[in-house]
């Protein structure tokens, strides 16, 4: 599912591999046991939309995943499960929540209502990119 949705975004499949191999475009069994995750489903058709997962900090928590079906992206469920990890991180007792996101998605965080911080550089075959960091403040 987490291949499907970066792919929406028209990359490269060399990329594409790339960010598989190292391990960027999974969850590990590991973050599942330990940190929050959230499965959206579909219940008529018995599948899965989207899903998120939280790292627990002491007051600023982080967003590690959200990622939307494509055929479900623009139709208001990636705002319902962004929503829904706020509530959780801020019932939790976090105060904001950190955000590092695909460029293609912050967008989506600003109307959020997140706030832009900084850049965090990111190596692969075709460069270096910048993966925008938001903050959520709660």
């Amino acid at each position: 599912m987490i291949f499907r949705s970066k792919s929406y975004w028209g990359y490269s499949w060399e990329l594409m591999d790339y960010w598989s191999e190292e391990g960027e475009l999974s969850i590990l069994r590991g973050e599942i046991a330990s940190c929050p995750v959230y499965v959206m489903e579909d219940m008529k058709r018995k599948e899965i939309i989207g899903f998120y997962s939280l790292a627990p900090r002491e007051s600023e928590w982080e967003l590690k995943n959200l990622w939307i079906v494509p055929e479900h992206i623009g139709t208001g469920m990636g705002y319902r499960l962004f929503l829904h990890a706020c509530e959780v991180a801020e019932t939790s007792g976090a105060s904001s929540l950190i955000i590092v996101s695909d460029p293609n998605a912050e967008g989506f965080y600003l109307e959020m209502g997140a706030e832009h911080i900084g850049e965090k550089p990111l190596e692969s075959p075709q460069g270096t990119r910048c993966l925008p960091i938001l903050r959520m403040k709660f």
